[in-house]
This record gives C-alpha cells, structure tokens and sequence, in this order.
C-alpha cells in the first residue's frame, strides 16, 4: 500500500474501526443513584425512619460518585443524571441531620415540660411574664366565658389559707410554703355533659416568675373539686381548689383559668387575688 507523502495521517488499517464514545456509560449505575438518592430525600424527615434513611444517603452517595466518575471519564450522556444523583444525596444526609436535632430539641424540651409540671410548678419565660402583666384582669367575684362550655367566676382566693385547710382534716400535712384557698363557681353552657374540674385547668402565676397547678397541693377541702357532679347545659357547680406555693410567690400573683385542653392562650382568663 503505497503512502500519501502529502499527508503525515496514517489512514486507519482496513477492517479497524474508528475510535467512539460510550455514550451509555454508567447509566444503570446514575439511574441507581438518583432513585436511592430520592427516597433519601423524600424520606429524611419522617420521624424514626430518618435513622434508616440516613444509611440508605451514604449508599446513593456511593453510587453517585461512582456513575459520575464513569460518566464524566467515558463522557457519557448519563453524567447530568449522576451529578443529580451525588448533589440529592448530599442534601438528603443534610436533612437527616438537621431533622435529627430538631426532632431531638422538641423531645428534650417536651421531657423539660414534663419534668417541671410534675410538681406542678411550670417555670414563666420573659414572653410570658409580658402577657401576664399586659393582661386584662378580672375582680373577685366577676365571670368570665371560659372555651365554648364554661362561664367561671373566681369567688374567693385566700393567699394564707394555712390554718383554715389544716383545720379542715387532721391529716392534712403541713405545706412546704403555704396554701392558696381557691373558690370557684362554674356553669357547664355545652350542649352534651360536663366535668369542670377536668375540663378546667386553673393556676397562679407567682410573682417568682413561676405558675403554680393544683397538683401542688394534696389537702383534703371542704369543697372538693370531684364530689361536684357532671354538668349538663345550665348546670352549676361550686368547688374549692388548693395550691402550696413560697410566701414569695403570692406577691404580685395573678390567677388564670383555660380549658385543660388548650394549644394557645387565647381561652386564658385572668383574675386578681386579692
């Protein structure tokens, strides 16, 4: 075969095929990736499950960079597809994380809750401390609609009611600080049945920057809240309520009354106490 001295190309031997591109190069591999990495996404702020999912991120992690680096190498047409695939796995082990210390934040505050009114003592942030002292406060002896199904009146608060509770049962203990005498008067306007004194949650705000629950004191009354029967509509009951709170905390106190079951504070009457 004689050679073209015109030209320093060499002309391909006859039969070997002209070099090509794998255009299809690592396609199962970034179609693997990017489904894995999806779900990874989708999946990542679902309580619980995110543990999983955290796992199955890295693993489309590990696919990801595998189909890019083929794709980018062979220059195939799958190689947007992995890049994809690598950038939502990236994100979705983000999101685990993030979503991990929010959910653990929410436990950790839930559980602080928990633990503070188990003694009925509830600690008053700033925020709330402002809406105490912004609040319109009702008299002794003046009603008030409490949620849909009560009207209440706080009858009576006495901030010293030591020696009258212990007088009441000589096996009423002595308080840790001193008793709150609570007189409430209530009137069930729902249209099936009622129970104030669950439907009813009713709490001193201390001026300690602290609220107080009835589960604070355990004295028998001579009112007691349970032996006011079921309310229906028009129906009144009166009972006494009881709270062992420091000499320091009825200085400045207020008394609020909301339905037990309440996700705001727009249901929250207060009254003063004294």
């Amino acid at each position: 075969m004689a050679i073209n001295p015109n030209t320093s190309v060499m002309p391909p031997f006859p039969g070997a095929p002209a070099p090509q591109e794998n255009l299809n190069a690592g396609k199962g591999l970034a179609i693997t990736a990017l489904v894995l990495a999806i779900v990874s996404l989708l999946l990542c702020w679902v309580p619980f499950v995110n543990n999983l999912v955290f796992g199955l991120g890295f693993i489309a992690l590990g696919f990801a960079i595998a189909a890019t680096v083929i794709t980018v190498k062979r220059k195939s047409r799958s190689k947007g597809m992995s890049i994809a695939a690598l950038i939502i796995s990236v994100v979705s082990i983000i999101g685990v994380i993030v979503s991990q210390i929010f959910y653990a934040s929410i436990i950790d505050s839930v559980a602080n809750s928990i633990e503070d009114a188990a003694d009925g003592v509830v600690a008053v942030d700033d925020g709330e401390q402002a809406e105490v002292a912004e609040a319109t406060t009702l008299a002794l002896g003046e009603g008030a609609a409490i949620g849909d199904e009560y009207n209440v009146t706080v009858k009576a608060v006495n901030l010293d009611a030591t020696k009258d509770i212990l007088a009441v049962n000589q096996f009423n203990q002595d308080p840790e600080g001193q008793y709150v005498l609570i007189d409430l008067v209530t009137e069930y306007v729902g249209s099936e049945e009622g129970d104030p004194w669950i439907d009813l949650s009713v709490k001193l705000v201390g001026g300690d920057a602290r609220q107080y629950g009835s589960s604070t004191c355990m004295a028998s009354l001579e009112k007691e809240a349970l032996t006011v029967p079921t309310l229906e509509n028009g129906g009144v009951g009166e009972y006494q309520l009881c709270l062992d709170v420091p000499a320091e905390a009825v200085k400045d106190a207020k008394l609020f009354v909301e339905p037990t079951i309440s996700f705001d504070n727009d249901s929250r009457v207060y009254w003063a106490v004294k």
